[in-house]
């Protein structure tokens, strides 16, 4: 009786110590890792205004993540704005007269630099294999400079399926300076595992990437 007391307990011990880690995880929301990032050498001492740019024509979730980056970015002491605050719903960056008024109105508010977020597809995730070193494509026109890169990612983050069970999913920040001609200057991916919720999500990536771009020195109070 007294052998059977003691295995019970042992593995009724063992039981609440798993189910406590499974509760300690479940408390502590969607996990986001930094898989790598990316800085121009000869990009500026930092950036003190800011535009967050969500690359979706999902407004929920586009308002939701440029909320959380933007709310990030000002904790850092860093004029932070959003997109959704500058364009009209009907925003659509192929179209040359869209892109004329956003950039005319991005430029009265006084930012210098844009920061964009989209997802990027699974098979991307060869550009960051662990033990190499991280780097984008600016060798494509597109992606080197801010308004080619936006219209081409434009509606790629956030599809329906997006949050679904068992899913890793990798997305993509880029830094452009706009008094570069919208060059470049910064560029980080993350890996996300089934994420609890998209504001479990946002909350959780604004923060990982304000981190890494103050860590790069591109912040400047």
């Amino acid at each position: 009786m007294h052998t059977l007391s003691v295995s019970f307990g042992r593995r009724f011990g063992a039981y609440m110590a798993l189910l406590a880690m499974t509760l300690l995880a479940a408390a502590c929301g969607t996990t986001v890792h930094m898989t790598g990032t990316w800085k121009d050498p000869e990009a500026g001492t930092g950036y003190h205004n800011i535009l967050v740019a969500g690359l979706s024509s999902n407004a929920t979730a586009r308002g939701t993540v440029e909320n959380k980056l933007a709310a990030q970015l000002q904790q850092h002491g860093v004029v932070a704005g959003k997109s959704t605050d500058l364009f009209p719903p009907n925003f659509d960056p192929k179209k040359e007269e869209s892109v004329k008024s956003a950039s005319g109105k991005i430029e009265a508010a006084g930012y210098k630099a844009v920061l964009t977020v989209s997802l990027v597809n699974k098979e991307s995730e060869t550009r960051y294999v662990p033990g190499t070193m991280y780097a984008p494509y600016p060798a494509y026109g597109w992606y080197g400079r801010f308004w080619g890169y936006y219209g081409y990612m434009w509606n790629s983050v956030y599809s329906p399926g997006y949050y679904t069970t068992d899913k890793v999913y990798f997305l993509e920040s880029n830094l452009y300076d706009l008094t570069k001609d919208g060059k470049l200057v910064w560029s980080g991916q993350s890996e996300t595992y089934n994420p609890n919720s998209l504001e479990s999500f946002a909350t959780a990536y604004a923060k990982k990437v304000t981190d890494a771009l103050e860590k790069s020195g591109l912040l400047q109070r």
